[in-house]
């Protein structure tokens, strides 16, 4: 079955914002409505690893300026489209730009150029959710078609590993993820959105690694047939040299794979790698398989 992915959003409640006395275009605060890329972009994943929103989502708008303004979503966890309301922004007033740019999740750190470039931080963890990406982990960016358009089509920004582990009475405290020639899975980058086309992306910072934790642990199951789903965000990039996917148990040790081919991350696509677990003795790299065809949303280690 072919899947796909899509986007989560986070927000706040209001409080009153600093406005500057000279009125501009970033005077007034209007409701946005937010469409989804085709079945590509939404909150948490469904059995059919479909994302949809969640209550209470946060985005950054920047509404015909360069000022980060917060919104909310207004609808409920579950929906795939809904309207976003103001809750505040930063000081001073910004820069006019000529349409409304969008990201998710909401960070007051977030930027935006007057050409349109958006400088934004993917994090070094992410948080583990049940059968989804984490909460605030998978960046979306929109670009509406003018200051006169409030509908904004959301776009995945990154790709996605899929680690797929099994194990008898095996607990995952965390699972790490590193770009073997050092390639940037973390750290600042610069996004540009465009109406009616996806975004690109470029990293700046240098971070190799990424970890997904879980604070109270996960246990996985048995069988390969039964095995537990962990996904992790990464930006689109190449892996030169491929990556090392270190899992930490619970109760203690850690096993790593190793997949030492080029490996390429599309943007909205994701690769799966399935593993069986057997901590907590340490593990030194199991082994690898093909990747498939590169032609699916879907590609097996």
């Amino acid at each position: 079955m072919k899947k796909t992915f899509l986007v989560p959003f986070l927000f706040l409640m209001s409080c009153s914002a600093m406005e500057s006395t000279t009125p501009t275009i970033d005077t007034e605060n209007h409701r946005f409505h937010a469409n989804i890329e085709s079945v590509e972009s939404r909150t948490y994943l469904t059995e059919d690893i479909l994302l949809r929103w969640t209550a209470d989502d946060r985005i950054t708008i920047f509404e015909g300026t360069t000022r980060n303004k917060q919104y909310k979503f207004l609808g409920e966890t579950g929906d795939n489209a809904g309207d976003f309301d103001y809750v505040k922004a930063g000081f001073g007033t910004g820069n006019e730009v000529d349409r409304h740019y969008a990201i998710y999740p909401y960070n007051s750190a977030t930027k935006l150029s007057e050409s349109g470039v958006i400088t934004y931080t993917f994090p070094a963890q992410q948080n583990y959710a049940v059968g989804s990406v984490g909460l605030g982990a998978n960046v979306m960016v929109a670009a509406t078609q003018s200051v006169d358009d409030y509908d904004l089509t959301f776009r995945n920004v990154g790709s996605y590993l899929l680690v797929k582990l099994y194990g008898t009475d095996q607990t995952v405290e965390s699972i790490a993820i590193t770009a073997k020639g050092g390639e940037a899975l973390a750290g600042k980058a610069y996004i540009t959105p465009a109406y009616s086309d996806v975004p690109t992306t470029e990293m700046v910072g240098t971070t190799p690694t990424v970890t997904l934790k879980s604070e109270s642990g996960v246990t996985i199951g048995k069988t390969a047939d039964t095995a537990t789903a962990f996904w992790i965000v990464l930006p689109p990039f190449t892996a030169s040299q491929g990556i090392s996917v270190t899992v930490k148990g619970y109760y203690g040790g850690t096993q790593t794979y190793d997949v030492d081919s080029e490996i390429v991350f599309n943007r909205n696509k994701y690769k799966t790698l399935t593993r069986e677990l057997t901590l907590p003795s340490n593990g030194t790299g199991m082994g690898v398989g093909g990747w498939g065809d590169g032609e699916n949303v879907e590609g097996e280690i």
